[in-house]
C-alpha cells in the first residue's frame, strides 16, 4: 500500500493550492492565499481567514485583472 503526502489524502483530485504572499503594508508579514476549486465555483481563503466565492464569470473577470496587473 502506498502512503499519501497529508495534502494528497486532504485533496485527491488535486483541486487546491496554496499560494505564498507578503503583506502589503508590512514586508516581513508573510501569509498564504488557499485557492479551492468547489464544483463550479473557484475560493480564495485569504489571511487572515477571509474567504471570497466566485461563479466562473467572476473566476474569468478575475483572472484577467490578475493578468493585466502582472502585465500579461
Amino acid at each position: 500500500m502506498s502512503e499519501l503526502s497529508e495534502s494528497d489524502r486532504l485533496d485527491p483530485e488535486q483541486l487546491s493550492w496554496s499560494v505564498p504572499c507578503l503583506d502589503s503594508e508590512d514586508d516581513d508579514a508573510a501569509g498564504e492565499v488557499k485557492v479551492l476549486v468547489l464544483g463550479d465555483r473557484v475560493a480564495l481563503v485569504l489571511p487572515p481567514g477571509e474567504t471570497l466565492v466566485f461563479t466562473p464569470d467572476e473566476a474569468g473577470e478575475f483572472a484577467k485583472l490578475l493578468g493585466t496587473s502582472t502585465g500579461q
